[in-house]
């Protein structure tokens, strides 16, 4: 069993090398675990030799294809560490051969005790930024709502100046808040005008 399980461990860091190569220009994460990958399949490559047995080529080379977001990447990965880690208990059960027993373990280990933490930090600091931003917008959007209140007051005085409306509308971000907000705005000024003219 033991060729068949190395073949079977090989072509599962075969996988992984690939995706953190072609995941590599998204962050450190990923070179870091590439290179991580690139130590594993040499140690599996050595014992196959060891035994005199064939030693495949890697067949996910330019067949990987990665999620649209980082996010998507981060969590691929992360579930592909973790069924590595059962692909490994598999292996070591079904394996007799006290030194590949060791390398299934200590492959085993560096999922669990390093890949797997490394990612879940990376994951975990995404969220706060996305957190961060989400906020941002959110108090942004409040100081636009702040102003575009003192606005409608100082048109409803009398008080508000064509500079000054244009010099509001040009700060507006015409995102979907800046642009229902400039459409409201809009409707409260054509109203205004309105109720002057029929004054």
């Amino acid at each position: 069993m033991s060729v068949e399980n190395l073949v079977l461990a090989l072509d599962d860091e075969y996988k992984a090398y690939s995706f953190y190569t072609l995941a590599s220009p998204l962050g450190g994460i990923f070179v870091n675990l590439q290179n991580a990958e690139a130590a594993h399949i040499n140690a599996l490559t050595y014992h196959l030799q060891r035994l005199n047995a064939e030693i495949p080529n890697n067949p996910y080379l330019n067949t990987i294809v990665l999620p649209n977001t980082l996010q998507g990447v981060l969590q691929t990965a992360l579930m592909q560490e973790n069924e590595n880690i059962a692909l490994y208990n598999n292996l070591i059960a079904n394996e007799q051969d006290a030194e590949i027993i060791d390398v299934f373990y200590r492959l085993q280990a560096a999922s669990f005790n390093n890949h797997i933490p490394a990612l879940q930090n990376v994951i975990m600091q995404e969220q706060a930024k996305n957190t961060e931003n989400v906020m941002e917008m959110l108090n942004n959007g409040k100081a636009i709502l702040e102003e575009t209140g003192e606005m409608v007051a100082r048109l409803q005085q009398g008080n508000l100046s064509q500079d000054q409306l244009e010099g509001f509308l040009n700060k507006l971000n015409y995102s979907l808040v800046g642009g229902v907000i400039a459409g409201a705005f809009g409707v409260i000024i054509f109203n205004e005008l309105l109720s002057q003219n029929k004054e």
